[in-house]
């Protein structure tokens, strides 16, 4: 038998965490009842009710959380379970979430009522390991250098955990921004609490090691569970979400849908295409134009080989922000993880892949049949001028 999440947390709370501890890899786990919430408006408010359910810790990482009506919303939802005395610890980007300068007041909030907020600094030579309004010491930044933490995750009391690519920001409340979250409870959310307890011991956080009976709880496995898996990126050579992601293309044999907002990466690209050739009814969903402007024209340089590879592309009109795939049916991969050199190579990312033909389906349901209605199809550029942007962001996209 191997060593639960349990025994690996206890090993971290030992001796400080080090950058080389967060490159977790987990073995195949289960989740009940999987669930796919598409846009803010479905998937904030059964995620805040499980925050407000919440008895004995939420743990949130997320890049973008900030101030606004949604973030508000759930700044008040922390703040009300830390004064019920419920452990309520959060980590940050800097860049996503501008903790010290544009949203200083909101997380002066949410300190001042107990919340432990940590804040991943991968710009900063120097800076304090929270926010600044905390008043903690700055310290020496070297090993956060250039690694951005692009995860969205929420688990709560160790049994529900949410990933999925939405910052908690209005313009995915709005549906400025199209995303989606996964929902999943049984014992695949240890893993995820795993990456959380790690990332924050590296922040300086402290956990007690007698919380972790509540912090790991003993999993349940009732009908409806579903293989499942938490794949995790982290600077430093860990990259469990790219190998499966080239897996899930290069395996497809009957159908593939890949949903991402910046497609850029040669090679992924190049294994979409040969699937398409080898008979795959390919489905790639990207925005039709994407916030990203660099991005987007590297991306559509590739427009015309994978049109001629057979790939159909699906422009969606609104910022469509979703990372998910979902081969022949039953696999379902979904999370952060967007299909540039970044995310690919240099991000935290994070990602969860469950084998479940009732989840691909209910995928389908809710995400890729409405967004095909209202989708136009891609088209290969032809003006010389565009041609040429393209190209040349294509030949830059290594550093896009």
């Amino acid at each position: 038998m191997g060593v639960s999440e349990r025994d690996r947390a206890e090993q971290l709370l030992r001796a400080p965490v080090r950058k080389g501890d967060l490159g977790l890899v987990f073995d195949e786990s289960v989740a009940s009842s999987p669930e796919i919430h598409v846009e803010g408006r479905n998937f904030y408010p059964p995620m805040l009710a499980d925050i407000s359910s919440a008895r004995s810790s939420i743990h949130i990482n997320q890049f973008g959380f900030r101030p606004g009506s949604i973030g508000d919303e759930f700044a008040e939802a922390l703040i009300a379970k830390a004064s019920d005395d419920v452990p309520v610890r959060v980590v940050v980007d800097r860049q996503g979430s501008d903790p010290d300068r544009g949203s200083r007041g909101f997380y002066e909030r949410l300190l001042a009522a107990g919340v432990d907020v940590r804040v991943v600094r991968a710009t900063q030579l120097r800076g304090p390991v929270q926010p600044v309004s905390a008043g903690g010491p700055t310290r020496w930044n070297f090993d956060r250098l250039g690694s951005i933490d692009h995860r969205k995750t929420v688990v709560v009391d160790g049994r529900v955990g949410w990933v999925g690519g939405a910052g908690i920001e209005d313009h995915f409340h709005d549906g400025r921004f199209h995303d989606l979250f996964l929902r999943v409870a049984g014992p695949v959310t240890a893993q995820l609490q795993l990456v959380f307890v790690a990332t924050f011991g590296w922040l300086g956080g402290v956990i007690r090691s007698e919380e972790l009976d509540d912090l790991f709880p003993e999993p349940e496995e009732p009908a409806g569970s579903a293989p499942a898996t938490v794949l995790h990126n982290a600077p430093g050579g860990t990259r469990s979400i790219t190998s499966a992601i080239a897996e899930l293309l290069d395996g497809a044999r009957e159908s593939l849908d890949v949903v991402n907002p910046y497609v850029t990466n040669g090679r992924m690209i190049r294994r979409i295409a040969d699937a398409a050739r080898r008979g795959v009814r390919v489905r790639l969903f990207v925005p039709a134009t994407a916030n990203n402007w660099a991005c987007a024209a590297a991306q559509h340089h590739h427009h015309a080989a994978l049109l001629r590879a057979g790939v159909r592309i699906l422009e969606y009109p609104t910022m469509l922000h979703a990372k998910a795939f979902v081969r022949d049916g039953q696999d379902v991969l979904v999370g952060t993880c967007n299909l540039e050199a970044w995310s690919l190579r240099r991000f935290f990312e994070i990602d969860v892949l469950v084998r479940s033909p009732g989840l691909a389906q209910q995928f389908d349901a809710r995400f890729s049949a409405p967004a095909e209605v209202v989708s136009r199809p891609g088209r290969a550029l032809t003006g010389m001028r565009e041609r040429l942007k393209a190209r040349t962001f294509a030949t830059l996209s290594p550093l896009l």
